[in-house]
């Protein structure tokens, strides 16, 4: 299944995601206090169907709480930015500061990739969602690393 993430600059809405026929399928609403983010996925009929929490102490991490459980998701900045999932035998691949990476099973088998893409909406992320009985899990992992993309740039100090 294909989706494309898009963020959307307003008070209510953070990110509204889409199928390939142009329909919304999601909503994300964004809530920001002092140290931390909170946002909920909701589908057509406005029933929240994922939660995130994204904190701020001595590290970024990330709570998420869907149909298939709770997990935590931390940065782990080895070789490139990509997290580590617990809760879940999911692994990442790739890098997740530049927007394109993938969640793939301990048995090396793809449950979703994010791309960078130009499309109708604009600049948006691609989703192919491979696993559909973990797509609110995808989708929240999605909106993790795209929470992380701009914490990290908000954060940026200039140097001179």
């Amino acid at each position: 299944m294909k989706l494309f993430l898009k963020r959307i600059v307003s008070d209510d809405v953070g990110f509204q995601i889409y199928d390939d026929l142009g329909n919304c399928r999601y909503n994300v609403s964004v809530e920001t206090e002092s140290s931390r983010q909170r946002a909920i996925i909701t589908g057509d009929s406005a029933v929240p169907v994922s939660e995130i929490v994204h904190k701020s102490f001595f590290m970024r991490y990330f709570t998420v709480r869907c149909q298939g459980g709770f997990f935590v998701l931390l940065p782990s900045m080895r070789d490139c930015f990509s997290f580590r999932i617990y809760g879940s035998s999911y692994r990442f691949a790739g890098d997740v500061s530049s927007g394109s990476f993938s969640l793939f099973d301990v048995d090396k088998s793809v449950i979703m990739t994010q791309k960078k893409c130009w499309c109708r909406y604009g600049d948006a992320y691609e989703l192919n969602i491979f696993v559909p009985e973990d797509e609110h899990l995808a989708l929240s992992a999605a909106i993790c690393a795209d929470l992380y993309i701009s914490a990290a740039e908000s954060s940026t100090v200039l140097s001179g």
